[in-house]
């Protein structure tokens, strides 16, 4: 049985810490492949994506350009509208009938999985793995669903993991000029420039 991993998010924009978060995904949980799901428009920033979708979708596919076991899901941006994982997870299965499905996520998203759209649905749907921080430590019981399902969640917890890049970081340091080739991919921080994205009125040029 093939073995998918499913990356959502906004990728607003992908940058070296989600990259890192899927290679250890590959590993640690094992998967054959990633799949990485742009958003149309999370339901956690509607109508505040700061990059259009097709420039979203351009940078994922510079990013893993080379990566033969990450792909990308076009299934939200394709509906359309405000994308929820619950979705998602039914396009995904609906593509891939005989796979086992893995839903990858940090920590603090993971802390707040009981409040997701249709979240009892969802976690019978796939096995979720949430990555956490250094230092961070997970508390099962506050996980917000039954001891079965808060306990499933446990054990599938990876803790180590400590990339710290953050999209909004990101987004900062290139609002205010500074230098992100630490935190994105060399392509992606080309395609970055030559549109440039994420300036504000005051970025020095």
């Amino acid at each position: 049985m093939e073995r998918i991993g499913i990356f959502g998010g906004s990728f607003d924009p992908v940058h070296a810490g989600h990259l890192a978060l899927a290679r250890r995904a590959l590993e640690a949980v094992p998967l054959d492949r990633v799949l990485f799901a742009p958003a149309a428009d999370s339901p956690f920033k509607v109508g505040r994506m700061n990059a259009r979708a097709e420039d979203r979708l351009a940078m994922l596919e510079l990013a893993i350009a080379g990566e033969p076991r990450f792909g990308i899901c076009r299934a939200d941006l394709d509906r359309g509208g405000v994308s929820y994982t619950v979705d998602l997870v039914a396009d995904v299965r609906a593509a891939h009938p005989d796979a086992e499905l893995f839903f990858l996520l940090g920590a603090d998203s993971l802390a707040g999985l009981h409040r997701w759209r249709r979240a009892a649905e969802l976690v019978r749907a796939c096995r979720f793995v949430g990555f956490g921080r250094p230092g961070f430590r997970l508390d099962p019981d506050a996980l917000g669903f039954d001891p079965a399902t808060n306990a499933r969640l446990a054990a599938d917890f990876v803790p180590d993991f400590s990339e710290p890049a953050s999209s909004t970081e990101v987004r900062a340091r290139l609002a205010a000029g500074e230098d992100v080739s630490s935190l994105l991919p060399s392509p992606v921080a080309a395609y970055v420039r030559d549109r440039g994205l994420y300036r504000s009125p005051e970025t020095p040029r």
